[in-house]
């Protein structure tokens, strides 16, 4: 068979993968076929380029990479937790550099260099859209220190959740890590803050709430539809730190074209729940336990939020509801019921480790939470496919356990 110009024999012979046979009947093709031996001189010329110009130099990683490996080396003395995330991370990290140097090139005449396209990995169009969308800044105000205290359903047979949270603390955590390498102080972070710079989707009930009828909707933009005002999505997941507890993941989705009211309010169920507590939101000096959250929910944005339900036994299932209204109107109610037998969400997983991490970071559950227990969960989310904002913080994390 003669072979033409999309012929793979001809790239391969040009690669010397052929054998010596095949190669040479090849060759005997190229003397013979002037437009073919164009075509092949082209196809070496880009070989040449993929060798040359395009070939990996002395520096193939980025500077906070090869400083966490410089780190990795020179600390062999560090506590085996450390070393174990250690080895973990730079497979991963090696792994996450191959991913992003993938590319391919288009043939093209000319001396044009082949087009470099770099493949990441990316989650859904709505949540990119929404981890873009600024939740505008609300004054909240100062509550209760819920995070480190308790609430048993007897004394507190209802909890109002706040719909909004800032974002900002991550980054300044980040500086401090990474700039200048130091650890944040306790009182500066605030765990609800690092969680909601991820948009999560959670496996678990999920609820939505309509406002009125005769107006746009996402789904059916014909009269007659009610109007999406918010989604709120629940995973139930055995909690990290403490066995005897469970991890409640709640996140509250605006829709994209209008701001809303949203009031929501967890139940617990006094039979089932022994204690209960909502992480992070802790309070400024003097604060009352009477003040209200906020309840405005701005158009396309979401807040996502933590609850440590410990249940009064093993067997308990049934831990109580979630409550919640849109606009004024009610919305249906989320029953919590936790499945021994469902397999966490990577979205759960990676809320739960967001949450041990700032925890481990305060220190508030030092007998519970070790460096130990961050890089294990950290390791278990590692992934080639991971978002690229949620492969940045398990760099942050790898830095601080080093710290």
């Amino acid at each position: 068979m003669t072979p033409d110009s999309d012929d793979s024999r001809l790239t391969a012979h040009l690669l010397g993968e052929l054998e010596a046979g095949e190669s040479g009947a090849i060759e005997s093709t190229l003397a013979a076929d002037p437009g073919l031996r164009h075509e092949a001189s082209e196809i070496r010329s880009v070989c040449d380029l993929l060798k040359t110009d395009l070939a990996p130099g002395a520096e193939t990683l980025l500077p906070a990479q090869r400083e966490n490996i410089r780190r990795a080396i020179n600390q062999r003395a560090t506590p085996s937790s450390l070393a174990t995330f250690q080895r973990w991370f730079i497979p991963a990290a090696a792994a996450a550099v191959l991913a992003i140097g993938t590319f391919t090139f288009i043939h093209m005449s000319g001396k044009v260099k082949p087009e470099v396209v770099v493949a990441r990995p990316v989650e859904s169009s709505t949540a990119n859209e929404v981890a873009k969308t600024a939740t505008p800044a609300v004054a909240i105000p100062p509550r209760p220190d819920i995070r480190s205290a308790p609430l048993s359903p007897t004394d507190s047979p209802s909890l109002a959740l706040p719909v909004i949270a800032a974002r900002g603390n991550l980054e300044a955590i980040s500086n401090s890590i990474t700039t200048a390498g130091a650890m944040p102080s306790a009182e500066s972070v605030r765990l609800e803050e690092i969680l909601n710079n991820f948009p999560l989707r959670l496996a678990g009930t999920a609820a939505i709430a309509r406002g009125e009828a005769n107006a746009w909707h996402p789904d059916n933009r014909q009269a007659g539809m009610t109007r999406h005002v918010a989604t709120l999505g629940t995973e139930l997941i055995a909690c990290p730190w403490k066995p005897s507890a469970k991890l409640l993941i709640i996140s509250l989705r605006a829709n994209a074209r209008t701001d809303s009211s949203v009031k929501l309010t967890y139940h617990p169920n006094p039979a089932t729940v022994l204690r209960y507590r909502l992480l992070g939101f802790q309070p400024a000096a003097g604060a009352s336990a009477t003040a209200a959250w906020p309840e405005r929910l701005p158009a396309g944005s979401f807040v996502n939020l933590a609850v440590e339900i410990e249940p009064a036994t093993a067997a308990s299932a049934d831990l109580g509801s979630l409550e919640w209204s849109a606009d004024g109107a009610s919305a249906p109610a989320v029953s919590l019921v936790h499945r021994k037998d469902a397999e966490p969400s990577d979205d759960a997983r990676f809320a739960a480790l967001v949450c041990l991490w700032a925890q481990w970071l305060v220190g508030t559950k030092s007998g519970l939470i070790d460096a130990e227990m961050v890089a294990a969960l950290a390791r278990e989310i590692s992934s080639a496919t991971l978002a690229p904002e949620r492969m940045d913080f398990l760099v942050l994390i790898n830095s601080s356990l080093q710290l």
